[in-house]
């Protein structure tokens, strides 16, 4: 009688738990993680995110015919930066904070930026250095002592070589290639621009991309047109400094395969893109890309500088900010003192996340170690996640006392794709009557990092409404922050 009465109670007790863990799914897998939806970055992409501006530098036989496009017959006797110093380069690289440079070795005209074995047309042939100079192995050599990521533009248009377009030119620039990715240390990207190079088909394409995956498997590939198949990275779709609202990392390849036509979709993304190619935004400080003497009081502004940072990395994208050395082969004082300004805002503005003492709540929290205080943590390994099956949800941040604020920082767990596709913001004095922030009101994508600039409002609370997802949401990052004054 006994032992039926217990094997009783444990009965009921089973029916009794095996109902509560029914009818509360999500406390029942409350710490399960999220899993990736969609496309998803590779391990390149990933780290290309983490350099967020890049540094290009035009310089070669154009620097010295006054030319952007040279045709390619210029004497290599022009050729001649005596006082060639790019120590001075990744100097100013190093207070600008940019961590990335990329060397164009060899642009449209032909000229060889190094002692390549496979061409007359290059350094070699110059009176610099009575022709034992390379621009490639200094730049490299610099960039090595200075702690920057080297890498390079080596142009698959050629004007100088008649070859082009035909199997030889490709024997040709698989070689320099081979060349350029043997000799000189780690190359973090290969910059392979569109313009002029229809004629080279996406056959030669594939041997070339096979030649960079097997002598440096890490380095990132810009890709364009008939490339489009081996980009990790895309074109923008403009020179101007400035990604589309919404920008989406996915896209479809065939997007960048026909360019002309498909600006938008460049400029934008796809949201429903079938491969993940994030946008690097190429634009020069100066007007143009190589350095021209006139263009000295024509080198951007700090505050167009500014407004280019928040449309480019503030947008989900990588900045790509072309410096263009003078013919002595230095970067003149102005264009190094503006970065420097660029990278004081961007210091300044971010040191300080005004809601990382807040108390933070969420609507549809999914438990265990993705809390809602990850959002404000300073940590990208913790995360919030919503629970399974909300891809919608509301997370109120209680920030205490009164802030006063300008810019907002939303970041997105990347490695598990594109999530949130519509979100909101607003504000409250008094956690009752909410004000919306026009310009951060029924915003896309978020991505890598999302900005958001506006009018200083004074508040105590923040919500972040996720409206519309793809899947549970997933960010790392929430901040808010106040630009410094300037004059």
């Amino acid at each position: 009688m006994h032992i039926t009465r217990i094997t009783r109670l444990r009965t009921i007790a089973c029916i009794y738990i095996t109902g509560c863990l029914a009818a509360f799914p999500i406390m029942a897998s409350a710490q399960a993680p999220p899993q990736p939806v969609g496309p998803v970055p590779n391990a390149r992409q990933i780290e290309w995110y983490h350099r967020e501006i890049i540094a290009f530098f035009h310089f070669g036989m154009n620097t010295f015919t006054n030319d952007n496009e040279g045709d390619g017959t210029a004497d290599p006797e022009v050729f001649n930066p005596a006082a060639l110093d790019c120590n001075q380069w990744t100097g100013v690289l190093k207070r600008a904070g940019i961590t990335t440079g990329i060397l164009v070795a060899k642009h449209a005209d032909g000229f060889c930026n190094w002692p390549t074995k496979h061409s007359n047309y290059s350094v070699k042939n110059s009176s610099w250095k009575d022709g034992k100079g390379d621009v490639v192995r200094e730049f490299t050599d610099a960039c090595k002592k200075a702690g920057i990521k080297a890498a390079i533009y080596l142009g698959p248009h050629d004007r100088h070589d008649s070859r082009y377009g035909t199997d030889d030119y490709s024997d040709y620039y698989a070689s320099q290639l081979s060349e350029l990715l043997r000799n000189y240390g780690p190359i973090w990207e290969i910059w392979w621009d569109g313009a002029g190079a229809d004629k080279l088909t996406t056959a030669y394409y594939t041997r070339w991309a096979d030649t960079v995956r097997r002598l440096q498997p890490q380095c990132v590939i810009f890709g364009t047109k008939n490339s489009y198949r081996f980009a990790d990275c895309r074109w923008v779709g403009n020179e101007s400094g400035f990604s589309g609202d919404p920008c989406w990392a996915t896209i479809n390849p065939l997007s960048i395969r026909d360019e002309p036509s498909h600006i938008q979709e460049l400029n934008h993304g796809e949201k429903n893109g079938q491969a993940y190619i994030p946008a690097e935004v190429d634009v020069s400080i100066r007007p143009s890309w190589f350095y021209h003497p006139e263009e000295d009081k024509r080198v951007k502004t700090v505050a167009e500088l500014w407004d280019i940072y928040f449309n480019s990395v503030g947008r989900n994208s990588v900045l790509l900010l072309n410096y263009s050395p003078n013919k002595d082969g230095l970067i003149s004082s102005v264009d190094a003192q503006r970065t420097d300004s660029l990278r004081y805002l961007i210091n300044t503005t971010f040191q300080n996340n005004l809601a990382s003492k807040a108390t933070v709540k969420a609507m549809h929290p999914r438990g265990g170690k993705y809390k809602p205080a990850n959002l404000i943590d300073g940590a990208e390994s913790t995360y919030y996640a919503s629970a399974e099956g909300f891809s919608t949800d509301t997370v109120t941040f209680n920030l205490g006392s009164p802030q006063v604020f300008d810019v907002l920082m939303l970041q997105e767990v990347i490695e598990l794709g594109q999530r949130t596709t519509r979100w909101s913001i607003d504000y409250s004095t008094d956690g009752k009557k909410w004000i919306p922030i026009p310009e951060a009101t029924d915003k896309q994508s978020i991505g890598y990092k999302w900005l958001v600039r506006f009018k200083p409002v004074r508040a105590k609370y923040v919500r972040l409404h996720i409206t519309e997802g793809q899947a549970s949401a997933a960010l790392h990052t929430f901040g808010i922050y106040k630009q410094p004054i300037t004059k």
